[in-house]
């Protein structure tokens, strides 16, 4: 769990607790939410609106309704990140893929198949009085038309405000939709960031809008036998730069698609929902797996390099990931077969670098033509079948080269070569992943290696403690420049291992390999989540949310892309703002 998690459980328990004593020893029993309240829906979309930066802002109202609200900072919008395509998605439930929109041009919405949320509960036949109100003609013109029974656009988003608010006093008001846009028209005119103060100002009176709206609602005369759902939402974030030691690669870094989303009633437990960090899932691909007799049955995989991976008189990092499988004998122990490396022959006359298995341990081997350096005796036993991270390190010196061995992250073995010819460190064998002709003793490998890593650099402990744990490599990285080879060796089919850097150094696979399906828990490994951005609130999954709220199944002949954000209820009454 998150300390995010943890910290919210924390002030949801010391939150009941309050409310508790406030009402002087009344017994409230949590429930499933149930109520013969009429179900109502108050959406509002402020377009623009960075979630990073209303969170570092820390708008007074907005902040006072986390305490009875579902809600994230780190939304995603639809990845074209304009208000268009996410105009569309919010109100369809269906992404640009098929909705037809990934622009600000409305007119391809393919809204016969995919109508707005409020022409779904009209077909269902609810008798629902709806109304929107847009700072945006094209969205009210091209988009809502006449599937709301009210749909008025004005020049500002004070005038959107007013009319919402004297929409909020009429008693058969059900579902009103309403979007702003002057924080958006800051952010493209001074830029979308905590530090530009137009833009901030602009979110502040968005916030106050806020405020007033939600004192208008809680005035209806029939606000206590109503039960609001209210959505507050941006339609995206805006273009801003990302300092490098910020930018993790993922789609979480991109501040154009950065919102922030609010699912909002009294009764709500506060929810705060974070971005995935570390959550431990399956590794799973399709890997080669690497075994045999060299000079018989045998799968390996060579690149003929043409030397790029010589040391030459460089600071070079070498890692992979190994899962070794079990040999004849029921055990994991080998001696000691070469698994990655670029040399002919474990010797000192024999120039180059590798790791080779060592019984249960991991080697690691440098020689530069007279003398080696031999280390991996001081580390760990690996005879769990596990994934594990394997670093080798090169530093040299003006006549020196100093090694070190990390296994998991962690510095495991060091050694040197005292005089050294640091130079011709070079050897014209190709590059291997898997057995090698030359075994360096009797033993045969029989594992699966993957998520190969080569940087022209000494990559320092620490980095390669936080990447080791990671599965794939990205920009994000410090040493991303460094990378002059990355195989994923996860390609799944083909005949090689494709480098993903623009050196295209391709291992060609060689034997009668086959690609094999895996799916392993690690006690290491953070892997990459598939769709991860699915794990936070996204602007296509509003619809869902309203359709659960008024309590109409949704078809899966709808095809939607949403998913529902459940709400966990308390039966404390309403505590004004």
């Amino acid at each position: 769990m998150s300390l995010l998690g943890f910290a919210a459980i924390l002030m949801t328990v010391a939150c009941n607790k309050e409310q508790t004593n406030m009402l002087a020893g009344k017994d409230y029993k949590n429930d499933a939410g149930l109520t013969d309240k009429q179900k109502k829906v108050l959406f509002l979309v402020i377009d623009g609106a960075r979630g990073t930066t209303v969170r570092a802002m820390q708008p007074p109202v907005l902040w006072s309704m986390r305490d009875s609200a579902i809600y994230t900072w780190t939304g995603i919008a639809e990845k074209s990140a304009t208000n268009g395509a996410n105009w569309t998605a919010m109100l369809t439930g269906v992404l640009a893929a098929k909705n037809g929109v990934n622009s600000n041009d409305l007119s391809a919405a393919k809204l016969s198949a995919y109508p707005i949320f409020t022409s779904r509960l009209k077909d269902a036949g609810m008798k629902l009085n709806t109304a929107a109100f847009c700072a945006s003609a094209t969205l009210s013109q091209q988009l809502i038309g006449n599937s709301m029974d009210v749909n008025k656009t004005f020049s500002s988003d004070a005038a959107v405000k007013a009319a919402l608010l004297d929409q909020l006093t009429k008693d058969s008001t059900d579902i009103v939709f309403a979007e702003f846009n002057e924080v958006d028209k800051a952010g493209a005119q001074y830029g979308y960031d905590e530090s530009v103060p137009q833009y901030t100002d602009a979110i502040a009176a968005a916030d106050k809008n806020i405020g007033d709206i939600m004192d208008v609602l809680r005035a209806r005369k029939t606000y206590a036998k109503e039960d609001w759902l209210v959505i507050i939402t941006s339609s995206k974030g805006g273009s801003w730069p990302v300092a490098p030691a910020d930018d993790d690669g993922t789609i979480f870094s991109v501040p154009d698609v950065n919102t922030f989303t609010f699912l909002y009633n009294p009764r709500f437990i506060s929810d705060p929902i974070a971005r995935p960090e570390k959550v431990r899932v399956a590794f799973e691909g399709k890997a080669v797996r690497m075994y045999g007799d060299p000079s018989n049955t045998y799968v390996r995989a060579e690149c003929n390099d043409g030397g790029a991976f010589n040391l030459q008189g460089r600071n070079m990092t070498f890692e992979c990931k190994m899962k070794m499988n079990k040999n004849a004998n029921g055990n994991y122990s080998y001696i000691y077969p070469p698994f990655l490396g670029k040399i002919s022959a474990r010797s000192s006359n024999n120039p180059g670098w590798a790791f080779f298995r060592n019984g249960n341990r991991i080697n690691f081997f440098v020689a530069d033509g007279s003398n080696k350096a031999e280390i991996g005796s001081q580390g760990p036993e690996l005879s769990d079948g596990n994934w594990h991270n394997i670093s080798g390190v090169v530093r040299v010196g003006t006549n020196t080269i100093n090694t070190a061995l990390l296994i998991d992250g962690v510095q495991v073995d060091q050694g040197s070569i005292a005089v050294a010819n640091v130079a011709n460190i070079t050897s014209t064998a190709n590059t291997i992943i898997g057995p090698f002709k030359e075994v360096f003793s009797g033993g045969y490998l029989d594992a699966y290696i993957v998520d190969v890593r080569i940087f022209s650099t000494a990559v320092p402990n620490d980095v390669i403690k936080t990447w080791g744990e990671r599965t794939e490599v990205n920009k994000a990285h410090p040493y991303y420049a460094n990378l002059i080879g990355y195989w994923p060796c996860l390609d799944g089919s083909g005949s090689k291992y494709l480098d993903k850097t623009t050196n295209k150094h391709d291992f060609n696979l060689v034997g009668n390999y086959k690609w094999d399906e895996f799916a392993d828990q690690s006690g290491y490994l953070y892997p990459a989540i598939p769709n991860f951005e699915r794990y936070v609130p996204n602007t296509v999954d509003l619809p869902m949310v309203i359709f659960n709220w008024m309590n109409e199944p949704v078809s899966l002949d709808w095809s939607l892309d949403a998913k529902s954000w459940p709400a966990n209820f308390r039966d404390f009454p309403p505590v004004s703002r």
